[in-house]
């Protein structure tokens, strides 16, 4: 099993710095594609777990405010309609316009089940499910366009002299990188104490607390490619790693409940395209925020 993993994170770690350099249209591209197989995978999870969600509305539900996530971040890229559509509902916006019209169709679809409990559920559930991945995901692709204070997403930073753009989404998948190669190499080698054995039973204290010694490393790592002040990764570190075990934590529950391991199988040696982005899910909105009310940059 660890062989199969190492060998696929060789595969995709490459591919994925790659688009994330490339930036523009392909990160949107690929979130797009992320964000259907993480639905269709949610969708058989919430089915599993006896939910019962609409599954043809939920994904389609979900893919249109993945649609509207991406179309207001890169608002700056996009003319004709999308750009009058983004005029016209500003405000509440084009992303709270959408996942108010998806949250009133789940409402619709549950009307048809003769138990108003069962009913109930299923819309409480199916909204959850299109906020979840349709959210919280496309909030990559914010990072990615985050920029300093007078300049944009293209303007070179650090370092290396990166976009900033591209420097804050490595700061993302560097940190949530080092909080899972820390926390895991940390719980095999260390592990004694269960963090939430109700929930994950492989997750340790020492893990966690390994995870993030290494993510405050990749924050200062990050941090120069941005050419943030060296303190910054000192609150980036921790505040990014916990979420991302956070995010870990929120998608093991959901598996519990559904009496899964693992999400899916699309990906050999660490299950599905969902156990993949759930760090991701948690990890970029907090980024996303530190940046905006802290680290003083605009999106």
């Amino acid at each position: 099993m660890l062989r199969t993993r190492l060998l696929s994170g060789f595969v995709l770690a490459p591919l994925i710095v790659a688009i994330i350099v490339l930036g523009e249209p392909w990160l949107s591209l690929l979130i797009g594609v992320v964000a259907f197989l993480a639905l269709v995978e949610l969708v058989a999870l919430l089915d599993a777990a006896g939910y019962e969600p609409p599954q043809v509305l939920s994904i389609v539900g979900g893919m249109a405010l993945t649609g509207a996530g991406l179309v207001a971040a890169n608002a700056e890229g996009v003319g004709g309609l999308l750009t009058t559509l983004l005029a016209a509902l500003d405000p509440p916006g084009l992303v709270g316009a959408t996942l108010v019209a998806a949250v009133l169709l789940m409402a619709a679809a549950a009307f048809t089940r003769s138990d108003p409990r069962a009913g109930f559920v299923t819309w409480s559930m199916s909204s959850f499910g299109i906020a979840y991945v349709g959210l919280l995901l496309p909030m990559i692709v914010l990072v990615a366009h985050l920029a300093p204070a007078g300049g944009s997403w293209t303007t070179q930073v650090g370092l290396l002299g990166l976009r900033s753009g591209v420097a804050w989404t490595l700061m993302l998948v560097l940190v949530v990188w080092g909080y899972d190669v820390g926390a895991y190499l940390t719980g095999r080698l260390m592990g004694r104490r269960r963090l939430l054995d109700h929930i994950s039973p492989s997750k340790t204290v020492e893990g966690l607390a390994g995870g993030l010694v290494l993510a405050t490393v990749a924050a200062g790592i990050g941090a120069a490619l941005i050419g943030l002040e060296p303190w910054h990764p000192l609150v980036i570190g921790p505040l990014v790693g916990l979420s991302a075990q956070a995010g870990d934590l929120a998608e093991s529950m959901l598996k519990r409940a559904a009496g899964r391991k693992e999400s899916g199988f699309l990906v050999p040696g660490h299950g599905g395209i969902l156990d993949r982005v759930d760090s991701f899910l948690f990890a970029a909105p907090v980024l996303a925020g530190y940046a905006l009310l802290v680290a003083g940059r605009v999106a």
